[in-house]
């Protein structure tokens, strides 16, 4: 999580406490979003994202006036969990996409990108 961690510090500019709070918020996310077989090939590179998932508590549902928007008010509701950490929405962005490209660089493509396609709008997010 170190290499991430630097990672998010180089290119996005967060603190590595910030840093390791979104790496957070999106680890949740996508444990909660995606299916658990794409998420698996993830959890298995990467032992940290167990160990990370077993001290988080979880979030609030989302109101339910958003509830009918689907997966776009989910990702709005991780954005704004993340912008609640002071980030503006280009650095969620940023985070987002340096999170999913290091997935991609260290568990594979196409894992990666089982995951992102069983997220409803999570394809033009990242």
């Amino acid at each position: 999580m170190d290499e991430l961690l630097d990672r998010l510090k180089e290119r996005v500019g967060l603190a590595p406490d910030r840093g390791r709070a979104v790496v957070a918020i999106l680890v949740q996310f996508l444990a909660r979003e995606a299916p658990a077989e794409a998420m698996a090939p993830l959890i298995a590179r990467h032992a940290w994202i167990a160990e990370l998932q077993a001290g988080l508590a979880e979030p609030a549902p989302p109101a339910a006036a958003n509830r009918h928007f689907g997966g776009m008010a989910r990702l709005m509701d991780l954005a704004n969990r993340m912008m609640a950490l002071g980030l503006t929405m280009g650095e969620v962005q940023g985070a987002a996409r340096e999170v999913v490209a290091y997935a991609r660089e260290t568990a594979g493509a196409e894992s990666v990108d089982g995951v992102v396609k069983a997220i409803p709008g999570l394809r033009q997010f990242v």
